[in-house]
């Protein structure tokens, strides 16, 4: 079957503007933070149409369909700006605050909650909680998860302790970790047990088979395991994303 333009209807001019703005603001919106190149891949288009459709391009009604189906929201709002960005799901209120409540069914379908375990990570001289559980779990977007191309069952949520990880990670931090990755990369932040403390470090492996973990408060000097002293370093998961405290 022929594919149609989808501003064969006036009202869907990819170029005229609703309260959602135009239909190119909208499917820019949709792509959101994933890259124009992969989601392009993932629908099936170049990256050159994908790119001429959020300048303002027409689009046939098949990629806009294709496009609301990968970003998850409802083909009416991509198409006119009109309805629930959703599928078949309403926000529940907005406060004066600015804070959104929604539906569980919507929660549900967006995002997974990840275990936030009580375990404190030092990114000083080493702490460790031995009354292990999970105290609280995090949020996180299914979408963006997808794209990471992180997998719920691997993630594991931890604390960050003292100063010698800063500027990029404070005292207080969550830690996203993913406990499938266990393979040493150079310059990347890991969590690591050596003995019986938990630290987040920069590692770096060396010439003679050793690694050294690293602080990026250089008033901490960094350590040296041997290759002897490698039964010791157990690498529990790469580090893929930090929350941060404001104050």
């Amino acid at each position: 079957m022929k594919s149609e333009a989808l501003h064969s209807d006036p009202s869907l001019d990819p170029t005229s503007a609703t309260k959602g703005g135009t239909l190119a603001d909208r499917i820019s919106e949709a792509i959101g933070d994933n890259s124009v190149r992969e989601f392009a891949i993932r629908i099936g288009v170049s990256e050159g149409t994908l790119r001429n459709l959020i300048k303002g391009g027409e689009p046939k009604l098949d990629t806009a369909i294709r496009i609301a189906e990968e970003a998850g929201v409802n083909i009416r709002w991509l198409a006119t700006g009109n309805g629930p960005k959703y599928p078949n799901r309403q926000l529940d209120e907005i406060s004066q605050e600015g804070i959104v409540y929604v539906h569980q069914d919507q929660f549900n379908e967006e995002y997974y909650l990840i275990e936030g375990y009580d375990v404190v990570v030092s990114t000083g001289h080493g702490a460790f909680n031995d009354e292990t559980g999970v105290r609280r779990r995090l949020s996180f977007r299914k979408n963006w998860l997808k794209y990471r191309g992180l997998k719920p069952e691997n993630l594991k949520v931890v604390y960050a302790k003292d100063n010698s990880m800063e500027p990029a990670i404070h005292s207080g931090d969550s830690l996203l970790v993913d406990i499938s990755k266990t393979t040493l990369e150079d310059g990347c932040i890991f969590v690591l047990r050596l003995g019986d403390d938990l630290y987040a470090k920069r590692l770096q492996k060396l010439f003679d088979g050793g690694i050294e973990i690293i602080s990026d408060n250089k008033e901490y000097k960094s350590q040296v395991v041997s290759a002897d002293e490698l039964p010791m370093l157990q690498i529990i998961g790469k580090v893929v994303w930090m929350g941060k405290n404001l104050d």
